[in-house]
């Protein structure tokens, strides 16, 4: 049995995993699916919540009696990474699903301006003041969900949220003698219109990983592809 800790992306929740986590949990393994501050149960006010906070949240929940495989989707590969960063010998591998698997000095924010080809980039709106970032709903279907059931899409309609905008301003800080000896894999969406193939080919030009699986879906794969993601994870940490 392995432990699997599933960490959303932008604007969801833990609820995006819905599908996936009891897949993994027949499967035989143990997993952890926690909400990001600042949804949810916890309201904090969203200024407030920085990458570090994320951080000591999500290493609140991993078991300190075994190591912990990390599947990780969109911006918040920056959260895995500096999770690898902090406490290496407590994870087994980081599986970057369409992810932001960027270099140490870099931040999420700019990765996301390079994203030229991205549907979502035009539909962000950031509010300064408050310091988050809002997604526009009519682009959630076309953006996230094009290969999704109308069931998913109107759930994830319902559901998606208000970003704190402070993680991705934050540059990593990343050494190769504690992230570098975590073991990585990655998943490609080669149809993803809000991290486009473009992105995902740049991260791993940038960072090696020992393993790259694709899955032809939109980036909401754990809505549209279920059970293959469940297969390419598995695959990936038998590596």
């Amino acid at each position: 049995m392995k432990t699997y800790l599933l960490i959303h992306g932008s604007w969801h929740g833990a609820w995006c995993w819905h599908k996936v986590a009891p897949r993994l949990r027949h499967a035989g393994h143990k997993v952890i699916v926690p909400d990001l501050p600042g949804r949810a149960a916890d309201q904090s006010a969203k200024m407030f919540i920085s990458l570090n906070r994320m951080t000591a949240h999500v290493a609140a929940a991993m078991p300190k009696d075994q190591k912990t495989t990390i599947v990780v989707h969109s911006r918040y590969g920056v959260l895995a990474s500096n999770l690898a960063q902090q406490m290496p010998d407590r994870i087994e591998r980081v599986i970057y699903l369409a992810s932001y698997m960027i270099p140490s000095g870099a931040r999420a924010g700019d990765y996301f301006r390079q994203d030229k080809g991205s549907l979502i980039r035009p539909h962000v709106s950031i509010n300064k003041r408050k310091l988050i970032d809002r997604l526009a709903p009519e682009i959630y279907r076309d953006g996230l969900y094009h290969d999704c059931s109308e069931d998913d899409i109107a759930l994830a309609s319902s559901l998606l949220c208000d970003e704190p905008l402070r993680p991705a301003l934050k540059k990593l800080s990343l050494t190769s003698d504690r992230y570098g000896r975590v073991p990585k894999g990655y998943i490609r969406l080669t149809e993803d219109r809000a991290v486009t193939l473009a992105l995902q080919d740049k991260c791993l030009n940038e960072t090696p990983v020992d393993r790259v699986e694709d899955i032809h879906s939109s980036h909401s794969a754990y809505f549209s592809k279920p059970d293959e993601l469940v297969e390419k994870i598995l695959s990936i940490n038998r590596a």
